[in-house]
């Protein structure tokens, strides 16, 4: 059966759901077989339960019929190992190859037995650029899934400059994202006691970070950390081993595998001595071979051989004591280089500066159309193209290959330029998505920028090294409504911390107020949203000084909402209702009216008038504010209106109505893989479950939604964390509230961290 695409895609509810419709079977059906509740089986499709017990996994297993490989992946996907963006699990996935390893069986054996023994903790794979380090550590990471069952994550470093940018990257990584605390201490608690696998790629740039697997190393017992470095991180732990280039026949295997993409249908079966004499031209790197099996396409192998023996002789001159094999291949890269025409030399070395790149990016970096010089990359194997079938794939270069192109733009003094140029290009287009994020396409737009992070990352820290900070300062508030849909809050808020502090705060409010205040906005929401409520009011004081200077009826609105919400976390509710209603009396004034800034206004009203009694008032509010965001086609506040207004209906007394609503915002959510919204739906369903009187429910779901904030690393919004003392409060510490409570967290992610509150 097609069980490997059908059981890892997407989590284990999706999982379930696939195959169980591949059985031919309903819910009910399946319950019976396995011995199980309809409603377990329910909420486990519907993603209110995202990790199964042990004996679970087993009976649905059995009634499915899964076994050998299929039954294996079923039961890491229901241990909790990430599938998708759809999951719970914020593990950032490990990338899939390209193409199948070759000739590294022993190696591979080697690693696999090694990460799995009982003493690994941290392997190093070491070795010059271009051996196949990062390919080796994803066949050994892929092929040890089964004794992780927490997973793995992965993290790649080649864009990180230092120690704090590298902690961040690691804690996104293994879904840290806490508000407070080192970023030693994000990466340990959000691994905790879980046993799992963290691949680091690239740690050569940034070796004093190793600090951070040193702690998570000693305070986290079950995690391993598998990193490739051309240098050795030099800790305790560490195991080191040693990647070589792979052997004549390997090598011989690789470079005819690549040929025949090249040009498919060549015979080279008589052709074994000239083979062998190339693969020993480039050292059988990897990389190397890959180059040179590109020129197949356009030589014969003997001319092949006699250039690459000409060339490299040449071309292998450097530092007596750097490794020769980097040598070889940084030769083996320059030859490929010469083979191009100018307009694919400036291209291999103007891309060099991104971190992937479509083709519009790459038009702007050229000032061209790209195709010509970008298919001449690929021809070459200098750059790869992205899979048909990714909706947001990008061209890319091994480092290897950046390096080499960066490298010929700092020799040309041209490096600045080309940074200048691919950091206005993300900034003018993050700017440009901040609209579309509140509108029809909002997951496209999201997804998109997602895709860019990389390039975004580098962006701003061109800003900072560039002393550009009105720029970083820009690039941070057009990106803030992304980390919220993203969970980088701590990043977010990182991003947000260093561009304030270079523009010196009086600087920019004096040379662009309205950014100035943006950008307070965005940053108050981040620190807000994570419970950080002290960061959060410096914002909202500094907004409200902006505001009372400002004709902008937009700040004045900002102001007052902000200012509304800090006031309904202090429960000060008469004066959290009545900045809400001034916020919302500012957005209607606006001119030309913002439908979104309406929408939202309304939603946020809706929330003072309950907190407030005012409950038909607020019903209403919420009822014009699903509406507005309808007609916007903003699914995410769509969803949120729907439980704001399933709040009201169990308020009223009306169970059946709010079941349906949070149903339905259920559904929007697990369609657009919003984690932030289930945890407010999961806390909905709770506070229902409790007005049914079903404390054992209640806790299993408010446990859930407690995991998933967990992980992304936010607080309880204040809005549901009243209702949750109304709710929740008579039965906390009750026995059937706190079993639930025990199985909710165990199948959210057994996070010891979350207690009931």
């Amino acid at each position: 059966m097609e069980g490997s695409a059908r059981v890892a895609d997407g989590g284990v509810g999706a999982a379930l759901r696939r195959l169980r419709t591949a059985a031919g079977l309903t819910q009910e059906g399946l319950a019976q077989r396995a011995g199980l509740s309809v409603r377990a089986v329910s909420d486990t499709e519907r993603g209110l339960r995202t990790r199964l017990y042990p004996g679970t996994t087993a009976r649905l297993a059995e009634a499915l019929g899964l076994t050998g490989p299929d039954r294996e992946r079923f039961a890491a996907v229901a241990h909790g190992v990430p599938a998708s963006q759809g999951s719970v699990s914020t593990l950032v996935p490990l990338p899939r190859p390209a193409s199948a390893l070759v000739g590294r069986e022993s190696d591979l054996a080697g690693l696999v037995g090694l990460l799995t023994g009982p003493d690994a903790r941290l392997v190093t794979l070491t070795g010059p650029g271009g051996v196949g380090k990062t390919r080796l550590a994803l066949a050994a990471a892929a092929a040890c899934a089964a004794s992780f069952p927490e997973g793995a994550a992965f993290v790649q470093l080649a864009g990180c400059r230092d120690t704090q940018a590298a902690g961040l990257a690691v804690a996104t990584a293994v879904g840290a994202n806490p508000a407070h605390g080192t970023v030693a201490d994000l990466v340990c608690e959000a691994i905790g006691t879980r046993r799992m696998l963290v691949v680091c790629d690239t740690f050569e740039g940034v070796l004093e970070a190793a600090a951070i697997l040193s702690e998570a190393l000693r305070r986290c017992p079950g995690v391993v950390f598998l990193a490739t470095s051309r240098s050795p991180l030099r800790l305790v732990a560490e195991r080191l081993v040693r990647v070589g280039p792979l052997d004549a026949a390997a090598a011989a295997q690789l470079f005819r595998a690549r040929a025949a993409t090249v040009r498919p249908g060549v015979d080279l079966s008589a052709a074994e001595p000239l083979i062998a004499d190339i693969c020993e031209c480039v050292q059988r790197i990897p990389l190397a071979l890959e180059l040179a099996a590109a020129r197949v396409a356009h030589l014969q192998l003997a001319d092949l051989r006699d250039r690459l023996s000409a060339q490299l002789g040449v071309l292998t001159g450097g530092p007596v004591d750097d490794d020769e094999r980097h040598r070889t291949l940084e030769a083996t890269v320059a030859w490929s280089s010469g083979l191009l025409d100018d307009a694919g030399r400036e291209a291999l070395a103007h891309l060099s500066v991104f971190d992937g790149w479509t083709l519009a990016g790459a038009a702007a970096a050229l000032g061209r159309d790209p195709l010509p010089a970008v298919s001449a990359l690929v021809d070459q194997s200098l750059a790869f193209v992205p899979d048909p079938a990714a909706a947001h794939g990008r061209y890319r270069m091994l480092d290897a290959v950046r390096e080499f192109g960066s490298a010929r733009l700092a020799a040309a003094g041209a490096l600045g330029e080309a940074r200048d140029r691919h950091a206005d290009w993300f900034l003018a287009g993050a700017e440009a998505s901040a609209g579309a994020m509140r509108h029809a396409g909002q997951r496209e737009a999201h997804r998109e920028a997602a895709a860019d992070l990389g390039n975004l990352r580098l962006a701003f820290r061109h800003f900072e090294d560039s002393r550009r900070g009105t720029d970083a300062l820009r690039l941070a508030t057009a990106l803030w409504m992304f980390w919220l849909w993203q969970g980088g809050f701590s990043e977010g808020r990182a991003w947000f911390r260093a561009a304030l502090a270079a523009t010196q705060g009086a600087a920019v409010r004096d040379a662009d107020p309205s950014l100035a205040a943006r950008a307070r906005w965005g940053a108050g929401w981040l620190a807000y949203h994570q419970g950080d409520w002290a960061e959060a009011r410096v914002h909202a004081a500094e907004l409200a000084r902006l505001a009372e200077g400002s004709e902008d009826t937009v700040e004045q609105r900002s102001a007052l909402t902000l200012r509304g919400m800090l006031a309904l976390a202090d429960r000060r509710l008469p004066d959290a209702a009545h900045l809400l209603a001034e916020a919302l009396a500012a957005a209607r004034r606006l001119v030309p009216a913002d439908p979104w800034i309406l929408a939202v206004s309304t939603l946020n009203d809706g929330a003072g008038l309950t907190h407030t009694g005012w409950l038909d008032a607020a019903a209403r509010r919420f009822a014009e504010a699903r509406d507005l965001f309808a007609g916007l086609g903003d699914e995410t506040y769509r969803a949120r209106a729907l439980r704001h207004l399933a709040a009201v209906r169990l308020l009223t007394g009306e169970l059946a109505s709010a079941e349906r609503l949070l149903e339905e915002s259920l559904a929007a959510e697990t369609d657009a893989a919003d984690q932030w919204g289930l945890a407010e739906t999961l806390s909905g369903m709770a506070h229902a479950a409790a007005s049914a009187h079903d404390a054992r429910r209640a806790g299993a779901l408010e446990a859930r939604a407690g995991v998933v904030r967990h992980g992304l690393g936010v607080a309880q919004h204040p809005f549901d964390a009243i209702l949750a003392e109304r709710h929740l409060g008579p039965l906390r510490g009750s026995e059937e509230f706190m079993a639930g409570w025990a199985e909710g967290r165990e199948e959210g992610g057994l996070v010891p961290a979350i207690t009931p509150q």
